[in-house]
């Protein structure tokens, strides 16, 4: 049984990324927002912070227009780069319309747009803390029947503690101070406030597990923190066979694969003859795939977002032999379609097949 456990200290429940008001932002051309970021910092950064950053910058052959490098400069502290994110930045909600593009920005994008996602957000902090020497590391936070969240985890050089950025529109999903001893701890305290975001019930909790922490820069090189081009190639890839995830609940020695790469990996997902992903019931085990059968019997449209009382025990049955639940099964089949449709493929999730 989950249970909620009292706040850690560097728990805020009410902190949050700036949401878009509802009479809209305030509308700058790129130019304008990274100079009105500039003006925050410009006093502040001092001489010897500036050159350490253009050093760092110059040896990874990374340049930045005026503006933006004073901006970056000033956010030298993890701390610092939260409260950029807190109070700056933004939530861009790319899916609050079918109509509207989705995006996934690099951190000089994050700048000019004054907005960021999760994924974007996680992108801008591990860029930041990388160009201040800080080691970050990206963790994937698993959730079933929920969206998954990206959080950038940085130590302490002095305390040897851990902390966070992150940015969220949910409460006490965004960053955390240095206050932990180690990652899991770290990761742990988001478990109370992650909740569903198809029910919206603070009781109804959704994260499962999390990623070992990995470091972008050694898989996809650093050009891109100072690239204009979006970052799918990080989106669509950057989880793959070689992530390793641990478990919140249950015997979390255990380390298992992302729910959808071990589907690929299983064939629990196919491509049929048109190129389109679908759940493949053949390549359950016998006794899934009667859990499968089962399930949907018990549940449908009507029974509201998540499933309750049998439903909800054959889907805790079907995750004890497959790592995942018939809805995430289907939803990462449907979801699959889109890696396909963007250009990639099986084998780039796959690397050891």
């Amino acid at each position: 049984m989950r249970r909620r456990r009292p706040p850690r200290p560097g728990d805020d429940p009410r902190t949050m990324s700036k949401p878009i008001p509802a009479g809209g932002m305030v509308r700058r051309s790129p130019e304008e927002q990274v100079h009105f970021f500039a003006g925050i910092y410009r006093r502040s950064v001092n001489p010897a912070q500036r050159a350490r950053f253009e050093a760092r910058c110059g040896a990874l052959g990374l340049h930045f227009p005026e503006d933006e490098a004073t901006v970056l400069a000033g956010l030298d502290t993890p701390a610092k780069l939260q409260e950029f994110m807190d109070t700056e930045l933004y939530y861009n909600d790319d899916h609050a319309s079918v109509e509207q593009d989705e995006s996934a920005m690099p951190p000089r994008g994050v700048l000019q747009a004054g907005m960021a996602h999760c994924f974007e957000g996680a992108m801008f902090a591990f860029a930041v803390n990388y160009l201040h020497g800080h080691k970050p590391l990206l963790v994937l936070l698993e959730a079933s029947q929920d969206a998954d969240h990206n959080i950038v985890v940085c130590q302490d050089a002095r305390t040897k503690l851990y902390g966070a950025n992150a940015q969220s529109r949910y409460p006490g999903l965004v960053g955390r101070p240095a206050h932990y001893e180690t990652i899991r701890a770290l990761l742990e305290s988001y478990v109370p406030y992650y909740y569903s975001d198809r029910t919206l019930d603070p009781a109804d909790l959704t994260a499962v597990g999390y990623s070992d922490g990995f470091d972008l820069a050694e898989k996809f090189g650093t050009a891109w923190m100072g690239s204009l081009d979006p970052l799918w190639d990080i989106y669509y890839t950057y989880v793959d066979d070689t992530r390793t995830f641990h478990n919140f609940f249950g015997d979390s020695r255990e380390a298992h694969l992302y729910p959808l790469v071990r589907a690929l990996k299983e064939n629990w997902i196919r491509m049929n003859g048109q190129g389109k992903p679908y759940v493949s019931l053949e390549d359950l085990s016998p006794a899934a795939r009667e859990l499968w059968h089962g399930f949907w019997r018990e549940f449908g449209p009507e029974a509201g977002p998540r499933p309750r009382g049998r439903a909800h025990e054959i889907e805790i049955d079907f995750r004890r032999l497959t790592g995942t639940t018939p809805i995430d099964l289907a939803d990462n089949a449907f979801d699959f379609q889109f890696y396909l449709a963007a250009g990639y493929r099986v084998d780039q999730l796959l690397t050891g097949q």
